[in-house]
């Protein structure tokens, strides 16, 4: 005869601080790196991508962490993938003119320059949004947890043991 035991194990509130807190330590830890390496030198011989690797992969992925927590990536993903956008319509715009951001100012670093700049200040409002967002994200997790409970019970009329279930909208 098979056997088998149910063991429910639920799911713990989590705290929206945390979820702050793990975007901004994500977004800001790169930031940090990235200004210890200029200060030390690095970008001066060749090491402009590893900096510039870094601030761009913290924008870009740093408030992810927070919506991890919040057991919601699909949404950090995507906002992630706009931020990845806007980069990468700026950088595809210069490389399509062949612009050189250091010694040429032709029509396509001038446009590559606008979206850079718009780019840039959606980049700020959306992670802004991301940092007070997460918080409500983690809260609504929270709410989701409590609607469901299960426990077991003894019904007398068939007799038998079983599992309640209940579901609060």
């Amino acid at each position: 005869m098979l056997t088998s035991t149910l063991t429910a194990f639920p799911a713990e509130a989590k705290s929206p601080d945390t979820a702050r807190l793990r975007s901004l330590i994500g977004t800001a830890v790169p930031q940090a790196g990235a200004y210890a390496l200029d200060n030390m030198g690095y970008g001066d011989g060749g090491g402009e991508l590893a900096i510039g690797g870094l601030v761009l992969g913290g924008v870009i992925f740093g408030p992810v962490l927070g919506y991890m927590c919040a057991e919601e990536p699909g949404r950090g993903l995507s906002r992630a993938g706009i931020r990845a956008a806007v980069v990468a319509a700026a950088v595809g715009i210069c490389e399509a003119g062949n612009c050189d951001v250091l010694n040429s100012a032709g029509p396509e670093l001038a446009l590559a320059g606008i979206v850079a700049t718009a780019g840039g200040a959606y980049t700020v409002l959306l992670l802004g949004r991301d940092l007070s967002d997460v918080s409500d994200q983690v809260r609504a997790r929270n709410q989701r947890l409590s609607a469901v409970s299960v426990w077991p019970a003894y019904f007398p009329d068939s007799r038998a043991p079983g599992f309640v279930v209940t579901w609060r909208p």
